[in-house]
């Protein structure tokens, strides 16, 4: 058989046989909870969400009736705008473009809880002042949005590098930084205005937050950003059936050309600074680690979204309790299992997020949850039903 033929074959096949994969069967839910002090969600590359999707509106309505009783924030880890960020409002595309962002920002419209936004690279889309203006419009935006009542905020401020820091109750505390910036000039000053204007200045930052937390209130620290320090997913030089073989169908669907481990072998040269094997990606995360280590047991965290799946690591050897993918917003790729203590991707076909619960003995539970609607007959009919498909105690009592 000719090796067109052959890989054409191939395809058919695995295409054939590539139904959901099943999800592992998580433990029943522990009963007898203490009382919550916070609930944090984590959603990231819901730039393409709409309304009518069923994970949005399932987190829509858990978010409302969680924060009847709670305090409740919902980080949306970056990639919130697809494309290339939100364009001016004189642009074709303005109104597509900002009804996904209206679909995540009505999430808390209506509820008693906060919402913040971090910028990832697509929210950037371009390189220098093009992708400045476009995440200081999306800024503006959210801004507007919380003028009219909706409690949200865009951070870090557009352009800086964080951190910002949030406390969420007695036993929380949210640290947002903005990693896109960071691998965009990883050695020169920022956007005038911005409480750190060099890397080293935002890392100092970082490293003191930690530490006074540590020697004050001894919160539980989550480190929000859009790029992970560690993942399994195309990111991280894991690719499907479909873009080792015909990765032209990244581009449009059918364009089943063969160019059988050209792609991947192109990706994994790190030639991207969006992946984890370009140098300037190593040397961001490298010095991350390298401060999370320095305070034993915090973070507790490290989320982000940028691989669009949901993975949960051990964090031990990168300076954190736990690292966590949360990108599953609205977008699905692919993802190896290797060292995860969970993985879920486009193979399992359902979008999802994660739900953090800080009880008040001092507990915290980490539940991934995704819609329930890859058994569907009808899936452009079907609502599914939000489903823990894993969940771990983060902490002891």
């Amino acid at each position: 058989m000719k090796p067109t033929r052959f890989l054409l074959a191939l395809a058919a096949a695995a295409a054939a046989s590539c139904g959901p994969a099943s999800f592992p069967e998580p433990d029943a839910r522990p009963t007898g909870l203490p009382d919550t002090d916070a609930v944090v969600y984590l959603i990231g590359d819901a730039g393409k969400a709409t309304p009518d999707m069923p994970i949005i509106a399932q987190l829509k309505n858990e978010v409302a009736e969680r924060a009847r009783e709670t305090e409740v924030v919902v980080a949306f880890l970056g990639d919130n705008v697809y494309e290339d960020g939100l364009p001016d409002s004189s642009h074709e595309d303005y109104a597509a473009e900002a009804a996904y962002l209206d679909a995540q920002i009505d999430i808390l419209r209506g509820t008693r809880a906060r919402g913040i936004f971090i910028p990832g690279n697509h929210d950037w889309g371009y390189g220098d002042e093009r992708g400045l203006a476009q995440v200081k419009r999306q800024e503006a935006y959210i801004a507007a949005a919380a003028g009219d009542g909706v409690d949200v905020a865009f951070l870090p401020a557009a352009g800086c590098p964080g951190p910002e820091v949030v406390q969420v109750a007695s036993s929380v505390l949210l640290v947002m930084i903005e990693t896109d910036l960071w691998l965009r000039k990883p050695e020169g000053s920022w956007s005038d205005g911005c409480r750190h204007a060099s890397t080293d200045a935002a890392l100092n930052s970082i490293q003191q937050a930690l530490r006074e937390n540590d020697a004050g209130a001894s919160r539980q620290v989550a480190v929000l950003a859009h790029h992970p320090l560690k993942t399994r997913g195309p990111h991280g030089t894991y690719f499907g059936w479909k873009n080792q073989l015909f990765p032209f169908t990244n581009l449009w669907a059918p364009l089943y050309i063969p160019l059988p481990f050209l792609y991947p072998g192109v990706r994994n040269m790190g030639i991207s600074r969006q992946d984890m094997n370009n140098s300037t990606n190593q040397r961001m995360r490298a010095e991350l680690a390298a401060v999370f280590s320095e305070v034993a047991g915090q973070p507790l965290v490290y989320a982000a979204g940028h691989d669009h799946s949901l993975q949960v690591f051990d964090g031990e050897e990168l300076g954190t309790g736990y690292v966590l993918v949360s990108g599953a917003g609205s977008k699905l790729t692919e993802v190896g299992k290797y060292d995860a203590l969970f993985a879920a991707g486009k193979q399992h076909r359902e979008y999802g997020y994660m739900r953090l619960e800080f009880f008040s003995d001092g507990r915290v539970l980490l539940s991934v949850i995704t819609d329930g609607t890859a058994s569907c007959d009808d899936r452009r009919n079907c609502r599914g039903e939000a489903t823990v498909r894993y969940w771990k105690w983060l902490t002891s009592r």
